[in-house]
């Protein structure tokens, strides 16, 4: 092997383990930031919190109030009166039936006025609302908030032990053709010794601002010394009136009752009693329209009650 063989050869050498130790080299200097990346992105993944789930907050809306039962149609039977107790009650689906005092029955929805809820409990003297604590007393009045008024009250009444839904049915009323007529009284005259045939009572027993009655009359004084004449007849259905007093005269049947002039004081009849044509003579208030100035005539003798008229001076 020659000189320049070998030169050249030791040449080529050199030359590939510089371009060894290059590419070594570079490798090197490549090699930190890879391990950095790693240890950043291992840092980063480490730090990262952990995945939570988060439950909504609850809502704050409340469900809707129940709306009020229907009311019990009139005439249900809701329940026997031993069933509620005295100073107590029952509740009877949508309706609540109390006893505040003996005898004495009340009803009311269940429902709530706060926000609809239906109360459901009756202890101690209140009716209870188990939502928001409302209490009410047995007459349904408000006892504690937060409602801010008493229960709506419903109608019932008693019949036969029972207690009916709705008001009292009116009692039946006949036709005024099947109404029983009251019969007119007789006319009655005095028959005092000294009384004119046609006296009906003495005005001294006339009361000023009431009067007297008389057979089928009434007779009035409504001012000292005006005497007022009118049949006992009421003008509603016959009835004939049977009493004087307060000022008014009054009828036994229905009610009605009349001024002492006659005219309606208070119904149901609607027009004024009949009048009667009554005078005064002498002490006397007679029926007619007789002269007040008339002469009283002489007593009749104690015989003429027992002789008909027009025998003896009769």
């Amino acid at each position: 092997m020659g000189v320049d063989q070998v030169g050249r050869r030791e040449i080529v050498v050199a030359a590939g383990v510089v371009m060894a130790a290059a590419a070594c080299t570079s490798q090197r200097a490549a090699s930190p930031p890879a391990a950095s990346t790693s240890a950043a992105a291992a840092t980063t993944t480490t730090a990262a919190p952990p995945t939570t789930t988060v439950a909504p907050p609850p809502s704050t809306t409340e469900a809707p109030a129940a709306q009020p039962g229907p009311v019990p149609l009139n005439g249900t039977v809701l329940a026997g009166t031993s069933q509620v107790p005295v100073g107590g009650g029952v509740i009877l689906g949508d309706t609540v039936v109390t006893q505040p005092n003996a005898g004495s029955y009340l009803a009311f929805s269940t429902v709530c006025p706060h926000q609809g809820c239906a109360v459901n409990a009756i202890s101690g003297g209140v009716i209870s609302c188990p939502c928001h604590g409302s209490q009410f007393a047995l007459d349904g009045s408000l006892v504690r908030g937060p409602a801010t008024r008493g229960l709506a009250q419903r109608e019932v009444n008693v019949r036969d032990g029972q207690l009916i839904a709705g008001p009292a049915p009116a009692a039946p009323v006949a036709p005024a053709a099947e109404q029983p007529q009251a019969t007119e009284p007789a006319p009655v005259t005095v028959t005092e010794p000294g009384a004119p045939d046609n006296a009906i009572a003495r005005t001294g027993d006339i009361p000023v601002g009431g009067g007297v009655i008389v057979g089928n009359t009434v007779v009035t004084q409504p001012n000292a010394g005006n005497f007022v004449g009118l049949s006992v007849i009421c003008t509603h259905l016959g009835c004939a009136v049977n009493d004087i007093s307060g000022g008014t005269i009054n009828c036994p049947c229905h009610g009605s009752k009349f001024n002492l002039d006659g005219s309606v004081a208070a119904g149901p009849a609607s027009r004024p009693l009949d009048g009667r044509d009554v005078s005064v003579q002498g002490d006397w208030v007679v029926s007619g329209a007789g002269d007040p100035n008339a002469p009283i005539p002489a007593p009749k003798p104690w015989w003429c009650e027992i002789i008909p008229p027009g025998c003896l001076g009769c």
